[in-house]
């Protein structure tokens, strides 16, 4: 993990749960997997601090923990997870786009609480919406959330009652992961009625004389628990940006077909799966929204399992039209290469961007190779090879003809690498993405501002907006950048 990513942890952890939990947060980042005992001491923080922060940090998914030798309890921060804190806003715009207010602002409680009740985020988010005809509805929302994998179950402790555990063990049956329990309306009534209650929830299920009673009365789901499911959500992004993709290229027909062939597997492809299921062209053809003859989407799939980005492919020509995938990979690099293509064209200009091409299509290429393929004069060859050479963009290999390396009988070749290059922007997109004031900065800096610069202010609100856009498109790069490393870790 590089600096920049542990800094921009250590901000986000900062910004949305205090100091404390980003100071052992940014320890185990530097540390790896250590004792509790081990982080107060070094993090210089009280041994009740640093439990009450892991506590957040397991129940929010930021850290996870395991036993080493000796039974001793060990820590680690979950980085994936701490810098998805990014995808938040985004996340909540994708099930309102969905799913409509309701889920929203589940997806909201679920992000604010880590793991919820079903029951619990239905009453919450009846309160804020008041407008909404009972529970019915919100209840809807929740189904659907996890009908299509967006909240997850979370796993249940296994009741040992032989000998105790250090640390709880939780099992989960996969069977299990989307089940939902049945509420009924008396048992959400008494959940609000217990809730809006003063007393602690242990002095209610006592009796007068004060012998513990038995709760008749408890909520179907008390002990199932749900949390946002990650990597559906990156699942989701993956596929819009898929479709975008062949959309520009080939044209809206070929991006709904892909649309299609996504939406049918979208529940069926495990989030590290390098290809979707195998579809028929047939079962394409009757998931499109607006009907296209057989034969046009044949022949659309055969365009598109013959383009050199093999985005989709055939999988088998037996049958009636044959089976396509969607090759998951390759897509993963196509984005990530068209989001390097367009790096170097906007940083280096049209020539260079010929002349990386060049590269990627040639493998290797000497300097005289590169003016004559590329049709460029010899000196600007030179400045824009040099240019990209000096900043990482290319990579120059030597290989000597005679042991003693002299540069005279010296090859000097010339290539790119797209994962090396896609793990440097990326870095560049987290560095880009760290505030560069606090706010106590800021509360200084509008303390000292004048008058006249509060209006010249005022007149540049539109270049905040660009900066927005601009977040945005950011937080898709880091997206794209980051998928493809993943799928290449995984393969």
């Amino acid at each position: 993990m590089s600096s920049r990513e542990c800094l921009l942890a250590y901000e986000l952890l900062q910004e949305h749960y205090g100091k404390i939990v980003a100071d052992v947060a940014s320890f185990l980042l530097q540390n790896g997997w250590q004792p509790l005992r081990y982080i107060a001491l070094k993090a210089n923080l009280k041994l009740d601090q640093v439990r009450k922060a892991l506590c957040l940090l397991i129940q929010h998914k930021l850290a996870k923990f395991h036993i080493r030798k000796r039974k001793i309890v060990e820590y680690a921060i979950d980085t994936e997870n701490v810098l998805s804190i990014l995808f938040h806003p985004k996340f909540i715009y994708t099930v309102k786009l969905l799913y409509g207010d309701a889920a929203e602002l589940i997806v909201e409680e679920a992000l604010q609480h880590g793991i919820i009740l079903m029951s619990t985020a239905i009453k919450s988010v009846a309160d804020r919406l008041p407008d909404e005809n009972g529970s019915g509805k919100i209840e809807k929302a929740f189904k659907d959330l996890v009908q299509t994998h967006f909240l997850q179950r979370e796993p249940e402790i296994e009741k040992n009652e032989e000998e105790e555990n250090i640390v709880p063990i939780f099992t989960q049956n996969e069977a299990d992961l989307y089940r939902l329990p049945t509420l009924s309306d008396e048992s959400l009534k008494r959940k609000r009625s217990d809730d809006g209650s003063d007393e602690p929830k242990a002095k209610r299920l006592k009796s007068e004389n004060g012998t513990p009673s038995t709760p008749t009365d408890t909520v179907e789901d008390d002990g199932v628990y749900w949390s946002v499911n990650i990597s559906r959500f990156r699942q989701y992004f993956r596929d819009q940006s898929i479709v975008a993709s062949v959309t520009q290229r080939f044209g809206t027909p070929c991006g709904e077909i892909v649309r299609a062939m996504l939406r049918i597997s979208e529940v069926t492809t495990p989030a590290n799966a390098q290809s979707t299921q195998p579809i028929s062209s047939a079962e394409i053809a009757r998931s499109l929204p607006q009907k296209l003859p057989m034969e046009h989407v044949e022949q659309h799939l055969k365009l598109l399992s013959n383009d050199e980005d093999q985005i989709v492919q055939l999988f088998d020509d037996s049958g009636s039209g044959g089976l396509y995938v969607v090759n998951l990979k390759n897509s993963a690099l196509a984005l990530s290469t068209a989001t390097v293509l367009s790096y170097v064209q906007q940083r280096y200009g049209s020539k260079a961007c010929r002349i990386f091409r060049l590269l990627m299509l040639k493998k290797h290429l000497e300097q005289k190779q590169v003016e004559e393929f590329a049709m460029i004069p010899p000196k600007e060859a030179k400045g824009y090879l040099y240019h990209m050479l000096a900043e990482n963009m290319v990579i120059m290999q030597e290989v000597p003809r005679t042991p003693d390396h002299a540069p005279a009988r010296t090859f000097y070749l010339y290539s790119v690498n797209i994962q090396r290059l896609s793990r440097i922007l990326l870095v560049k997109c987290y560095k880009a993405t760290l505030p560069d004031a606090d706010e106590a900065q800021l509360e200084e800096i509008e303390e000292m501002m004048t008058s006249s610069e509060r209006t010249s202010l005022t007149k540049h609100q539109h270049c905040c907006n660009k900066l927005h856009t601009a977040q945005n498109q950011l937080l898709n790069t880091i997206f794209v950048l980051d998928s493809y490393l993943n799928a290449l870790s995984s393969a």
